[in-house]
C-alpha cells in the first residue's frame, strides 16, 4: 500500500470519525428511533460516495462520466445530511413534538429510491456511450493504420507520377467508411498485404508499384461497396 492510498484512507475515514464522535457525545446511545434510521441511511450515503468512482466505465469519456456520477451521489449524501441534522435538531427541542419515525422512513426511503434509480441510469448510459467510443476506436484503427502506412509509403519516392497515384489512394482511403465488419475482413488483410508489397516494389519497379496500387483502390472499392450496401 503507497503512501497516496494511505492518505485517501486518512481521508475518507475523517468524516466517518468526526461524525461519530458527535454523534455519541450527544446523548450516547439514547437516541429515538427516527435519528437511528438517518445514522443508517447516511452512513450508507457516505459509502455510495467513496464506491461511486469505482463502478463507472474506462475509457475517454471516463472522466466526465466519473464526475457526472459523483455528482449524483455527493448530492444524495448532502441531502441525507441535511436532513439527519435537521431530524436531530427537531427532535432534541424542547417542547417540541419528535418526528414520527414512519415519517422519516418514507421520506429517507423514496430520497434512496430517486437516487438509485438516477444513479444506474446514469451508470447505463455512461457504459452504453464507452462502449460506443470502443467501438468507434476499433472500426476507425484499420483507415487510420492504412492512411498512415500510404503516407509513409508516398514519403519514400521520388516520381512525381507515382506519388500523384499514391497520393490519390491516400484520399480514397480517407474517404473510406470506418466501420467494421467481419465480411469485409478478408479485403482489409488483402489490402494490408497489398500495401506491404506497393512498400516493396516503389522504389525500384514503378511498374509493379502502379499494379499494386490499382490492386488495391480495387479491393478498397469491393470493401467500400459491401459496408455501404449495410449502411
Amino acid at each position: 500500500m503507497n503512501k497516496r492510498n494511505i492518505l485517501t484512507i486518512i481521508l475518507d475515514s475523517v468524516f466517518v470519525a468526526a461524525f461519530n464522535i458527535l454523534f455519541f457525545v450527544n446523548n450516547g446511545t439514547s437516541h429515538p428511533t427516527s435519528i437511528w434510521i438517518c445514522y443508517v441511511f447516511l452512513h450508507f450515503a457516505y459509502l455510495m460516495v467513496l464506491l461511486t468512482p469505482l463502478i463507472e466505465s474506462k475509457g475517454k469519456t471516463s472522466y466526465v462520466s466519473k464526475l457526472t456520477t459523483y455528482s449524483i451521489s455527493l448530492l444524495y449524501f448532502l441531502l441525507t445530511l441535511f436532513f439527519a441534522v435537521f431530524v436531530f435538531f427537531y427532535n432534541n427541542m424542547e417542547n417540541q413534538n419528535q418526528i414520527r419515525t414512519n415519517l422519516v422512513i418514507s421520506i429517507l426511503t423514496i430520497l434512496t429510491a430517486i437516487y438509485l434509480v438516477v444513479l444506474l441510469s446514469n451508470v447505463l448510459v455512461n457504459d452504453s456511450i464507452a462502449n460506443k467510443q470502443v467501438r468507434h476506436d476499433i472500426e476507425n484503427d484499420f483507415i487510420k493504420t492504412i492512411s498512415a502506412k500510404t503516407k509513409y509509403i508516398e514519403s519514400i519516392t521520388n516520381d512525381v507520377a507515382l506519388k500523384n497515384k499514391i497520393n490519390n489512394l491516400y484520399y480514397t482511403i480517407h474517404s473510406s467508411p470506418i466501420r467494421a465488419s467481419a465480411d469485409v475482413a478478408v479485403y482489409e488483410n488483402k489490402i494490408l498485404e497489398l500495401l506491404e508489397e506497393l512498400e516493396g516494389f516503389v522504389a525500384t519497379d514503378k511498374v509493379a508499384a502502379s499494379e499494386k496500387i490499382v490492386a488495391i483502390e480495387q479491393m478498397l472499392n469491393k470493401r467500400n461497396f459491401m459496408l455501404k450496401g449495410k449502411a
